[in-house]
This record gives C-alpha cells, structure tokens and sequence, in this order.
C-alpha cells in the first residue's frame, strides 16, 4: 500500500521565490533597503533614533544568543563562543530588532525597548525553535507586547492635545490618530470625527508622502522611501510583491468605497495608505517569507485578510492603527492556507467565486459599519 504524499512538501525555510536563494542574501537586502529609512530616521529625530534602534537590535540579538547558550548548557555540551543555532551570522535577529526599532515612536523609554525586543523574539521565535519554525513575526510581537502594555503611560499621552496645536508636540502619535478626531474651534477641544478633512490642514498628502515635518514611528513616516525600499527588494526577488500589492489594495478599495459613501474626497483612500504604518507593514513585515504562505492563491488572500482587518481596526477599533494586530492574526492562518488538502499553486473557477463572494461580503460589511460611524 502505497503512503500518501502531501502535494506541498516543506525542504527549507525561508521559503523564497528563488531556490538558490539564502537567508543570508535575503536579509543582506531587506538591509539594504531599510537603509534609506533608517538614515531618514535618524536625520528627523536625532540621537533618540540611533539610541532606539540600537537598543531594539541588541535586546534581541543578544536575548537569541543567551538562549542558546543555555539550552546548550541545559544539554550537557560544551560551552562555544560561536554557537551553531545563533542567528547573527545570517542576521535575522539584527533584522528582526532592526524592523522591530523602526516601528517605535521616538519616545519609547529605552528599558521598554529593551524588555519588549527579548520577549518578542523569545515569545515568536526562540520557544518555537529558531528560524524557519516560527508561526509569528518577532517584530509584530514585541510591537505589540509595547502598544499593549505601554502605549497609553508612555505613548499617546499626547493624544488628546487639540489638532491644530499638537503638532510640533506630539512625540509618538503618527497622523493617522488624527482621523479619528477633529479640532472644534468654537469650544476649543477634540471631537470624534472619522471623516473630517481638517486632518490634512496639518498633515498634507505631500507631507505624508515625503515624511517631512510628520510625527510617529521610526520608520513609517517616509512613504516616499518605504516605496524606494519596496522596489529593490521587488527587483532583487528579495520578497513576495503579490503580498504588499494585495494588501495595500485592499485598503485602498474599502477606503474608496467607504469615501464614496460618505461623499470624501480622494484624500481619505490616500491618506490611509501614507499615514501610519500600513506601507511599512505591508513591505518589511507581512512579506516575511516563514510566516507568510508559500502558494501564489495562499498570498493573494493573505494580503487580502491583511487589508481587511487593518480597515476594520482604523475605522472601528480604539487604536488608530492596526497594521501588527492584523499581521499577527493573519499568521495564525496561514498554515490553513498552506494545508495540502486545499492548497492550490493556482486560481480556480470555484476558488475565484468563493473569492469573489467574500470580498463583496467584506465591502457590504464596512459600509454598514461605516453609515453608523459616519
């Protein structure tokens, strides 16, 4: 009796678009093209960047290698300096503290980073068993461990500082918090309002786009620069462009169709893909290839579930932001995605109606939603 063979069979990790590719090569690129954003970084808010970012890297590079230092210990061999299961010689965990620092406002007090960067490289990677074995992005956990715990004491204390004066205060609110309140003048205080256009009296579309004179995270102010390092990676086959496209453009549809609706411009749909985190997300952390899918079918949804939750959270949600939630609840299903009983390598007329059906589910849904926000 024949055993039966599963139609997709797992040989290495990271799974890239390119066999001979390594670990190596793919995180040298992804490297390579943070470089722009973190030298913008550090240009826009100074020494607290480059202290950030280091401490983000280190807390996680060197929570990798104690942890196998130990285990090591615990397993009765030989101490070595240079430990075989430690990561920095292919540089995942400095990538994954390099992502990981750029997420964070300028404001992040250091012994956060530091204690966020080990528990979310211990809680995503190391108890799973190192590269390739992971279910969840380091980076989006110990993102989330900070927005969670400390956000609100250390965080978004500015956040209720009125519109048109908190600008050149606001030390870790992006301009994406601001869509979801308005500057009343005749009473002098904030007021709930998703879609109101005042928000780009203080931060334009241009500005936005460039990341110049714009608060929030490390790295996600620039979408200028995002795109640049987006690019090289496309055409370094570095990582999944069907990801980030998905994802952006899932945004952007439910952001157009909820402006439709509401009568807004075509400033509200581009104001969701500039502001906050959504392209920095999209390029440097939902196209992680371990916990991404590893099927052309698999990735389109991935995005699309991606886009989805990430709406639905900005528009819904308590947080303006909810780029790292949506990633870490989408990597809960990617192994549905890759399960050899229903994975496809390409698009079926069934697949594409079932498809089809919940993309219109999901647009019927956020403008229900959003008659009632409005």
């Amino acid at each position: 009796m024949m055993e039966h063979q599963p139609k997709i069979i797992r040989k290495t990790s990271p799974y890239l678009r390119r066999p001979q590719a390594s670990v190596t090569r793919m995180m040298r690129d992804v490297v390579i093209a943070l470089l722009p954003v973190t030298i913008f970084a550090i240009y826009s808010f100074g020494m607290s960047a480059v202290t950030i970012l280091l401490s983000a890297v280190i807390s996680m590079v060197v929570t990798e290698y104690l942890y196998y230092q130990i285990t090591d210990l615990i397993s009765g061999e030989k101490f070595k300096l240079k430990n075989k299961s430690f990561s920095l010689y292919n540089y995942s965990a400095a990538v994954s503290g390099l992502i990981y620092g750029l997420t964070l406002p300028d404001s992040t007090p250091i012994w956060v980073v530091v204690m966020c960067g080990a528990l979310g490289i211990f809680l995503a990677k190391l108890i799973f068993g190192g590269v390739g074995q992971n279910v969840f992005n380091p980076a989006a956990v110990a993102r989330v461990i900070v927005v969670v715990n400390f956000s609100v004491k250390y965080l978004l204390h500015t956040v209720d500082i009125p519109l048109l004066e908190s600008v050149d205060g606001l030390a870790g609110a992006t301009a994406l918090t601001f869509t979801n309140f308005a500057y009343e003048s005749d009473l002098g205080n904030m007021i709930t309002n998703v879609f109101n256009p005042a928000v780009l009296d203080n931060f334009s579309l241009l500005n936005l786009f460039t990341g110049i004179g714009i608060p929030g995270s490390l790295g996600e102010v620039s979408a200028l620069l995002l795109i640049i390092g987006g690019i090289y990676l496309a055409l370094r086959t570095s990582f999944e462009v069907r990801i980030p496209l998905t994802y952006v453009g899932t945004v952007f549809v439910l952001a157009s169709v909820v402006a439709i609706q509401q009568g807004l411009g075509i400033w509200y749909p581009v104001y969701h893909i500039l502001g906050g985190g959504l392209l920095f997300g999209a390029i440097f952390m939902a196209t992680d290839p371990i916990t991404s899918p590893i099927t052309k079918p698999g990735r389109i949804y991935f995005g699309f579930g991606l886009g989805v939750i990430t709406f639905i959270i900005r528009l819904f949600g308590a947080m303006p932001e909810g780029v790292v939630f949506s990633i870490l609840i989408m990597n809960m299903f990617v192994p549905t995605f890759d399960y050899f009983k229903w994975s496809k390598s390409g698009f079926t007329k069934k697949s594409n109606l079932i498809f089809a059906g919940v993309i219109l589910a999901s647009i019927i849904v956020v403008l229900v939603g959003a008659s009632y926000v409005g």
